[in-house]
């Protein structure tokens, strides 16, 4: 509603008074005059989501080049504030300015921020491919200052721009609680609904490019801008948006010269894959057609895909071994089902068992493309350690193979979870553990150690085998525990193939007492005190680069699609 009133100073001007702005009706003010304060909110509250869209999917785009890990996470929550906190300050600097210069600079920057917003899927992918060499924290932070840091300043910028406006005439600290509220609440009806529902079911891009377009359109229509500075900013629109197309369509194109992607979805849980290509054993000349599960592009699962039961993941082969010694009518726990290779081996003996699995796409995806029979209904789409808290059932055998690439989830090694663990077993019942080996950037084993600290400290006798004779600790480490000292399964086979050329008993596997007697860490690993954190941090480092410059190299080459 509007009221005109005339004034000598004036020079009989009108003065058009709206419920939020009091503005002279001249041309230098024609721009803001008649915007509602609830059009504005509303331009907050698109703008708050945007936001949270942003940094959503940048986390996602990072993690088939660097990981989920901690330090992934962290520096996605540093860039982003950082850019907000630039973004805030600048913003303010622009609200002290006069109304054209106040309206034009927000007009622009939401044009340029939704602009980059839009564009965020090609220039992510166009830098994490050039930023692939560097080392890991480099080219992690270099990545995200590129395609996150430039449109979330952006849209920090707005927030106080629009306090500016309205609160001009009225309360400044309630305009900017107000703001801050609207803005907030659109960034966590966005995380919800883009994390749960849009990205898993067309992917990282199209919600960018989408939320992108709608605050372009919603800035054009709520802040009006005259004709020149509408024609500035058509091609902001337009060409990111071709950009953007282009490459959603291109990464919809699943075949490649060496790989055939038969799966690729994302989620909030992260990306998976399901890949066949040919690989090359060169140590006998020969070619083996395979199938991988990549899990933010780490490989999970990988078997023959001609015959299903046979994995070239080493750990496997010990797995097999403790399996056979299951008595028939026994039962085995799972936590971590990935693409269902240790359940397949389950199956196969005819072995009852459940599987925990906190990502629901898996069990399906198990039994289409691995060759599992039950996946499905034998497993509980849950987090294991949430699982353990709640079973009550009784294991002869559970078995922890929720461990993956740089992803380590402490809470299913705490001393807290083994009491638990301890409690479903049977009498003679074991749990198996594969870990990783020693190397150089731990070459105490520092980390091996607190593993079996923990589980020596819970009650449990615990012995460790390398995943080579001889007990070589450089190789894959895994532990078997149990109640009561238990050798009936030191005769069970390790069986050879040609990928794996080792056959003998589990015993002659056995990492020797050196390791475990002359510990130099007492430490347990406690959901109070996560310390196996601290002693994997540069593990996980060494690990994300060295996978870098190997698999993710070759994909690149190969013109396969990182994230869609």
């Amino acid at each position: 509603m509007y009221l005109s009133a005339y004034s000598g100073d004036c020079k009989n001007r009108p003065i058009f008074i709206s419920k939020s702005l009091v503005l002279k009706n001249d041309n230098k003010t024609a721009m803001v005059a008649g915007i509602s304060r609830e059009k504005l909110l509303f331009l907050s509250f698109f703008e708050g989501s945007c936001v949270m869209v942003a940094e959503l999917a940048g986390g996602k785009m990072l993690a088939p080049f660097f990981g989920t890990s901690i330090y992934v996470w962290a520096s996605t929550l540093a860039v982003t504030l950082g850019a907000l906190t630039i973004g805030y300050y600048l913003g303010g600097e622009y609200s002290k300015k006069g109304h054209e210069k106040r309206q034009r600079a927000l007009f622009f920057t939401l044009a340029i921020a939704s602009a980059l917003v839009i564009l965020m899927p090609v220039i992510a992918n166009f830098i994490m491919q050039r930023t692939i060499e560097m080392s890991f924290l480099t080219g992690l932070v270099i990545s995200q200052l590129f395609f996150l840091f430039p449109p979330i300043l952006g849209m920090g910028m707005v927030s106080p721009m629009l306090i500016g406006l309205i609160g001009e005439n009225s309360d400044s600290g309630k305009a900017a609680g107000l703001v801050y509220a609207i803005s907030t609440l659109g960034g966590v009806i966005a995380t919800l609904i883009v994390g749960f529902w849009l990205i898993p079911v067309i992917g990282i891009s199209i919600p960018c490019v989408s939320v992108g377009v709608a605050l372009f359109v919603l800035t054009i229509l709520i802040l009006r801008p005259d004709k020149s500075m509408l024609t500035k900013s058509v091609p902001l629109l337009l060409l990111p948006l071709v950009a953007s197309v282009a490459f959603i369509i291109n990464s919809g194109n699943r075949q490649t010269d060496k790989y055939s992607v038969l799966y690729h979805t994302e989620g909030i849980l992260g990306q998976v894959k399901v890949v066949d290509f040919d690989y090359t054993d060169r140590r006998i000349n020969r070619v083996i057609k395979s199938r991988v599960m990549l899990v933010n592009h780490n490989w999970q699962t990988w078997v023959d895909t001609k015959n299903k039961d046979f994995s070239f993941l080493f750990y496997t082969h010990f797995s097999r071994a403790v399996i056979s010694g299951i008595p028939r009518n026994g039962r085995v726990l799972i936590i971590g089902l990935g693409g269902g290779t240790l359940a397949r081996q389950c199956e196969d003996y005819g072995i009852a068992y459940d599987a925990v699995e906190i990502d629901g796409r898996l069990p399906a995806l198990a039994e289409k493309y691995f060759g599992l029979k039950s996946a499905v209904a034998n497993t509980a789409i849950d987090d294991g350690r949430h699982y353990v808290n709640v079973c009550k059932t009784k294991y002869d055998l559970i078995i922890i193979d929720a461990l993956l690439g740089d992803s380590i989830p402490s809470h299913l090694l705490s001393a807290e979870c083994f009491d638990k663990l301890k409690d479903l077993l049977q009498p003679f019942g074991k749990i198996f553990i594969e870990f990783d080996g020693i190397d150089k950037e731990d070459p105490e084993g520092f980390a091996q150690q607190l593993v079996y600290n923990t589980i020596t400290q819970s009650g449990l006798n615990c012995r460790l085998f390398s995943s080579l004779p001889g007990g070589a600790t450089h190789a894959d480490i895994m532990f078997i525990a149990s109640k009561e000292p238990n050798n009936a399964y030191d005769t069970v086979a390790v069986e050879k193939d040609f990928y794996f050329p080792f056959a003998n008993n589990l015993k002659a596997f056995e990492v020797t007492a050196p390791f475990v007697q002359n510990l130099s860490t007492r430490k347990l690993i406690t959901d109070d005190s996560q310390s196996l954190d601290y002693y994997m941090r540069e593990r996980d480092i060494n690990f994300r680069t060295k996978y870098l410059l190997t698999y993710n190299e070759e994909f690149i080459e190969d013109n396969m699609a990182f994230f869609r």
